[in-house]
């Protein structure tokens, strides 16, 4: 008889941007190839907006951390697709008990939100969890550093479903996870990002350096989740060796293109950006006319 698993998964989130895309796609509000757009009506959030969620984990996040601090773990939990408790009660209880398993070792009032999702082949509990340990401090190593602290968390949380037929998965087993891909968009969604990107709103007396400084941080935290989705897929799939690169150069390629737009926009108020953006927007959509004029041009004298 094969065995049917338990299966925890952690991805420490130390952005607000990498926040922001992985509550994208547990929300749905970004195009998620691998869910059923007819059964996403049937996932469940404990928290009605992403919006909502990124405001308990800034409302929980301590004025005092360091800068490369990870601000929220993110947790999947699912189990094997073969067990025979999926869409029974079982179903019920294993999500039931997952989160309870979490308040226990988390403290309920840092728990931001959770979702389960019905509506991939698999269904899957995700949670956004700020690491505050007992001493009130910002502490995702408390609860993640090392394997043997990893070894006994995927442990205690076995047990914790064991009467349910879920088994732990082997110990110090190097297995690798491809699931948490089940996120991202699949291989061809890694070349064509559509990438938007907002500004901040400056404050009153806010330096023009400051601001810039504010609106690069900005474009590229927006940008980040989309790049990282990407590698992430790209580093799952070997052949994907070549879309790598593209990933990383866009990257690098946004970053220099930030820079003209905020040469552009210095020392101008929200109107006048707003119209700098229109004017840029319309010279970009003639260029790629021409583009496609040109392209098709080339194509039909070869």
């Amino acid at each position: 008889m094969a065995m049917n698993y338990a299966i925890l998964r952690t991805a420490k989130l130390k952005t607000m941007g990498n926040i922001g895309g992985s509550l994208a796609h547990s929300y749905r509000t970004i195009e998620t190839p691998n869910a059923d757009p007819n059964l996403t009506p049937k996932n469940h959030h404990s928290v009605a907006t992403p919006e909502a969620v990124k405001q308990a984990i800034k409302d929980r996040l301590p004025e005092k951390r360091r800068a490369d601090a990870v601000l929220c773990i993110e947790y999947l939990i699912t189990a094997s697709p073969e067990w025979e408790g999926w869409g029974k009660s079982q179903e019920a209880e294993f999500f039931k008990r997952s989160a309870q398993w979490l308040m226990d070792k988390h403290g309920e009032e840092n728990i931001a939100g959770m979702s389960i999702h019905r509506d991939i082949s698999t269904p899957q509990l995700v949670a956004y969890v700020v690491p505050i340990d007992q001493k009130g401090k910002l502490n995702c190593k408390g609860f993640l550093g090392g394997r043997v602290k990893l070894n006994q968390m995927q442990t205690d949380f076995a047990n914790t479903v064991a009467d349910l037929g879920l088994t732990r998965g082997k110990e110090g087993s190097k297995a690798k996870h491809t699931s948490i891909k089940e996120y991202y968009h699949d291989i061809n969604h890694a070349r064509d990002f559509s990438i938007t990107t907002v500004a901040p709103k400056p404050e009153m007396f806010e330096s023009k350096a400051r601001y810039g400084e504010k609106v690069t941080i900005a474009v590229i935290e927006q940008v980040e989740p989309t790049v990282k989705a990407a590698n992430s897929i790209l580093m799952d799939y070997e052949k994907a060796r070549m879309d790598k690169s593209v990933a990383e150069e866009s990257y690098d390629t946004l970053k220099q293109l930030a820079e003209p737009y905020l040469v552009a926009i210095q020392g101008l108020n929200q109107g006048e950006i707003a119209r700098v953006n229109e004017a840029m927007q319309l010279e970009s959509r003639k260029i790629a006319i021409e583009r496609v004029k040109y392209e098709r041009a080339r194509y039909l004298s070869e």
